[in-house]
């Protein structure tokens, strides 16, 4: 029998990340390596975090061909035994210094203990000399200055050793805690993949791709308003974060705004079913309902998957848009937040003072704008700059790319606005009375003090009836010309023309038919 052996290369990639893509609730993580390839090879990716799914890994290869991807889940206590090692040679070493200090100290108190006693024995040889004739003075100071010397000397020693014993506690105490965390992240487990290549002598660059949970993004922007060129700059940013244990050093972000928990699954229509239940006939209740209209949005669409924009490249993924960060960027992997620069973009804008002072007593700048970026805008926080600098912060609702959209840039102090109410009753009307007329009428008194003339886009509401027979109108004798009405929400609308110092008041009056066997109190 003939025996065959194949050899295998076998190469340990370098645990470096070189492309993220980041979404809402998790990441795709993409590493690199290039690897001598001579025939069959297989490279070793480790220490891949805990937070990966084995089932997401991918392998791809470039000159060369992938033939097999094997994972493997490791205890961590093999990647931490040198580590360990040292930190107990450090441990063993403090311990031993803490062993020689315990010595000098008890060293410094016998010392200590034979002053004391040389101090015993001068005064027992004093108290002999005062038997004589004379005395020797000077022999009593030498013999308690040495005394005194010696247990001076001893209890510096001891101070000393104490205070070094002191840092060496803390030393030591420091070590065991590094100790601890060690054994605590070594009880874990780590992945390794094992991608197994074929390939011609030279060079390949193998590629392995992993999903990973823990990570995500959140957008940021800041709107800077530039009225002379009837724009507004949008700069939008990202905030990353992520825990798992990964550093991204100067890797390529790339930011998407699908979301795949909820984008994965296609939703599903429950049954429709129609019934009837017998009830009795009750009296009619007019209650007032309000209710927020919103529809879907969908993007423009562009000639070209990919636009590049103010140094931004934006590629369309269908329901969702990838957006490259335009500088490599380093994200931790402890869960500290990062902000990178996303881009910035000129949006088309209409600016206008408005006001509604039936919800606000004030004028506020804002902007029509429509999203001409290359991607839809997601909700964030939105910073907004006018004339006068920083004017507040906002939350910015999604809007679709090629959508409009409105920004507020502060209120306007310098023109004034005030709703008076003149009246707000009811009153019969017809020949028996089975209707009854409500009425309302509203002043409202306008002021510009901008020192140039403005025009003024002032609003309020009526109301809007959902039954036949209760009717709405607008005295149109009473209330101010020139207003526009959506008769779909109700809102009365007038753009006013206000000279410097102008002022200017604005009235406003309509009622409500009901009739009588309707219970109005919920008007």
């Amino acid at each position: 029998m003939l025996a065959l052996s194949v050899t295998m290369l076998v190469v340990t990639a370098a645990p470096r990340v070189e492309q993220v893509v980041l979404y809402p609730d998790r990441a795709q993580v993409t590493r690199a390596a290039e690897v001598a390839c001579d025939g069959r090879t297989r490279v070793t990716f480790a220490n891949i975090p805990p937070a990966a799914d084995p089932q997401s890994l991918r392998a791809s290869a470039r000159s060369a061909t992938v033939e097999g991807l094997r994972s493997e889940t490791r205890p961590r206590t093999e990647a931490y035994s040198k580590e360990r090692a040292a930190l107990e040679a450090d441990q063993h070493a403090v311990e031993q210094q803490l062993a020689a200090l315990d010595d000098e100290v008890a060293r410094a108190q016998h010392t200590a203990s034979l002053g004391a006693q040389f101090d015993t024995v001068a005064s027992s040889m004093i108290s002999r000399d005062l038997a004589t004739t004379r005395p020797d003075t000077k022999s009593w100071s030498q013999a308690y200055t040495a005394a005194l010397q010696a247990r001076l000397e001893a209890a510096a020693q001891v101070a000393a050793t104490l205070s070094k014993r002191r840092a060496l506690t803390r030393q030591l105490e420091d070590l065991q805690r590094k100790l601890a965390r060690l054994d605590a992240a070594a009880s874990r487990t780590e992945l390794f993949a094992d991608v197994i290549v074929s390939c011609r002598s030279g060079t390949a660059r193998v590629e392995l791709t992993y999903l990973v949970g823990g990570a995500s993004w959140s957008p940021a922007y800041e709107a800077r308003a530039d009225e002379s060129a009837h724009i507004v700059e949008l700069s939008t940013w990202a905030t990353v974060s992520q825990r798992t244990g990964e550093d991204w050093t100067n890797a390529k972000i790339v930011l998407s705004t699908a979301i795949p928990s909820q984008d994965a699954t296609p939703p599903e229509l429950e049954p429709l079913k129609v019934y009837a239940e017998r009830v009795d006939q009750e009296k009619k209740v007019l209650v007032r309902r309000e209710q927020q209209i919103r529809h879907a949005e969908a993007p423009a669409g562009s000639s070209a998957d990919t636009q590049a924009l103010g140094g931004l490249a934006a590629r369309s993924q269908g329901l969702s848009v990838q957006l490259e960060v335009p500088k490599p960027g380093t994200v931790p992997g402890d869960g500290a937040p990062v902000r990178l620069f996303v881009g910035r973009h000129r949006l088309p804008a209409k600016f206008a003072w408005r006001a509604v002072p039936t919800l606000a007593p004030f004028v506020f700048r804002v902007a029509d704008v429509v999203n001409t970026a290359p991607y839809p805008l997601l909700p964030g926080p939105l910073d907004a700059f006018g004339r006068t600098g920083f004017v507040g912060r906002s939350d910015q609702d999604r809007v679709a790319e090629g959508a409009p959209f409105h920004l507020t840039f502060g209120i306007e102090d310098r023109v004034k606005v005030k709703r008076v109410v003149l009246e707000e009753l009811a009153r019969d009307e017809g020949l028996f009375n089975q209707r009854r007329r409500y009425r309302y009428s509203y002043r409202f008194e306008l002021a510009n003090y901008a020192g140039q003339p403005i025009t003024l886009e002032l609003s309020d509401r009526v109301p809007v009836s959902e039954l036949d027979d209760v009717l709405v109108g607008i005295d149109e004798d009473v209330t101010t010309k020139g207003f526009s009405l959506q008769r779909q929400d109700g809102v009365v609308t007038w753009k006013l023309k206000l000279a410097p110092a102008e002022k200017k008041d604005v009235t406003l009056k309509f009622h409500v038919d009901v009739p009588n066997s309707y219970d109005t109190g919920g008007i």
